[in-house]
């Protein structure tokens, strides 16, 4: 009996001591979220300070996603080479760099002796093939009566068919490229509206065959390309819509479906629907955006702070600041769209002293 009593009061200890140590750890976790909550007071000559520069929090319409730098690079499918079908030499110019030009404007002019020479094969194989036919007929008709085997006749068929694949031939050459022929040589237009990218050709130099002497942009739309760390590629899908600093916008076109073994990461491609000023090869930043969702909200980059490791701001009270805990859900250079439930629209954030706040905050 007396064992049995010894532990059944052991036991009421331990549910003592539970119970007291729970309430101690609610008081100690209810203290640090007032301690978090409390509003610093400020005196008001230094209010001034605090209070320059203060931002208002905007519920988020749009949520950014990633902020990413990227490179402006050209439509895989709008960029057009104008090669040269045949080999010669450069003889004139007509285009510069950046020109608007028409479908069939003059871009360069070569002499070429390969194209005097295609069309001297032409008009002999034309000759030939008028031959050829003559005696396919003469043949015919001796078959018919009976003057010759009918092997003379498949021969002369067979000569027909050659000497007509050679004089194809040349007419698919001579039709190669718009060109336009001249004497001596001839001159490439352009095959498509657009604006000429780059001139390959310059007078006086040597063009090689199919070769490109002229670049040009067929389109005015341009993509970006960036890359994806690994950590975001589940976050960032095709469609999502896709801004730049200079006001432009497109949609997210390509996320790649491998990374980089040495960057971890993997390619973007985005659609940008108008030119503007942008230029292929320049460097900018991409914002990937969503519509925002409810307890987001946007407020300035610079208004974040980091208390104990963790992203805060500093809202403005009646007297001073009151610390507020944030999830950054994206950012740039300049905005952050941030998830809180201690934000509302309209509050201000505080901007400049972070540091003075942040120790203030933690009472030194």
């Amino acid at each position: 009996m007396l064992i049995t009593d010894r532990r059944q009061g052991a036991w009421r200890l331990r549910l003592w001591l539970a119970a007291a140590l729970a309430a101690w750890l609610g008081c100690d976790a209810s203290l640090a979220a007032q301690e978090v909550a409390r509003e610093l007071t400020i005196a008001p000559e230094q209010m001034q300070q605090f209070d320059a520069g203060a931002v208002e929090v905007r519920a988020a319409k749009k949520s950014i996603v990633a902020s990413l730098p990227a490179t402006i690079i050209p439509p895989l499918n709008a960029r057009i080479a104008v090669t040269a079908p045949f080999a010669g030499t450069v003889v004139k110019i007509h285009v510069l760099p950046g020109q608007s030009v028409k479908k069939g404007d003059l871009l360069v002019t070569l002499a070429s002796r390969d194209l005097s020479e295609t069309i001297v094969r032409q008009k002999q194989a034309e000759a030939d093939l008028l031959t050829a036919e003559v005696l396919m007929r003469r043949q015919r008709d001796l078959f018919k009566k009976d003057l010759v085997t009918a092997d003379r006749v498949s021969e002369a068929e067979a000569q027909v068919e050659k000497v007509r694949s050679l004089a194809q031939e040349t007419r698919r050459l001579l039709a190669m490229g718009a060109i336009q022929q001249n004497a001596g040589g001839y001159s490439l237009t352009a095959t498509e509206d657009g604006r000429i990218v780059e001139v390959r050709a310059t007078p006086g130099a040597a063009v090689q065959a199919m070769e490109a002497a002229v670049l040009l942009d067929a389109s005015d739309q341009i993509w970006v390309q960036a890359q994806l760390p690994g950590a975001m590629v589940g976050k960032v899908a095709v469609g999502d819509r896709v801004e730049l600093p200079e006001g432009d916008s497109g949609k997210v076109i390509s996320v790649g479906i491998s990374l980089d073994p040495v960057t971890r990461s993997t390619t973007l491609l985005a659609e940008i629907s108008a030119r503007g000023a942008l230029m292929t090869g320049q460097t900018t930043t991409i914002s990937v955006v969503r519509p925002g969702a409810a307890r987001e909200f946007e407020i300035a980059a610079d208004a974040i702070a980091w208390i104990a490791g963790k992203p805060h701001v500093f809202v403005r009270g009646e007297s001073g600041f009151a610390a507020a805990p944030i999830t950054i859900k994206g950012r740039n250079a300049d905005v952050a769209t941030v998830e809180s439930d201690a934000l509302k629209p309209g509050q201000k954030l505080a901007t400049n002293g972070l540091a003075q706040l942040e120790q203030m905050m933690s009472g030194n």
